[in-house]
């Protein structure tokens, strides 16, 4: 697997938007690079999602009491296949998720369940104090 780049951002809601803008850009170039035929946008705009998705749910379930907490981004690419890690040391949590309730109009809940959506595969695991949310998907 090659790396192509990494972020570290703070763990600030404030810094979402970077988050997802530089995932839907590294998708882009991606899908550049390996000659992508499909819909660009289309694959770009799954990447945008699942990481704006994984950063919230990182940021707003950590220790808001940490000014010092960050979110790692790590971009990855194997043949066709682009993933994505969110890493982060808040305490741990299932990645299982089920399809909330729709009409109950949850405020919230629909992360993990979109991510699981827009991407082929999706795998958490802990290590060392340490969340590991991989996502990628295959560029066809």
């Amino acid at each position: 697997m090659k790396k192509m780049i990494t972020i570290t951002l703070n763990a600030d809601i404030s810094y979402s938007r970077a988050a997802s803008h530089a995932a839907y850009d590294i998708a882009e170039v991606f899908a550049g690079m390996i000659g992508f035929s499909g819909n660009i946008a289309e694959y770009c705009h799954a990447y945008e999602l699942a990481v704006s998705e994984a950063f919230t749910n990182a940021v707003r379930y950590g220790e808001s009491s940490d000014e010092d907490k960050e979110v790692t981004i790590s971009f990855s690419s194997e043949g066709n296949r682009l993933t994505v890690c969110v890493i982060d040391t808040n305490a741990a949590y299932s990645p299982i998720t089920q399809a909330p309730d729709i009409s109950s109009y949850p405020e919230r809940g629909y992360g993990l369940f979109l991510i699981h959506s827009v991407m082929d595969s999706v795998s958490y695991t802990r290590s060392n104090g340490t969340n590991i949310l991989s996502m990628s998907t295959l560029a066809q």
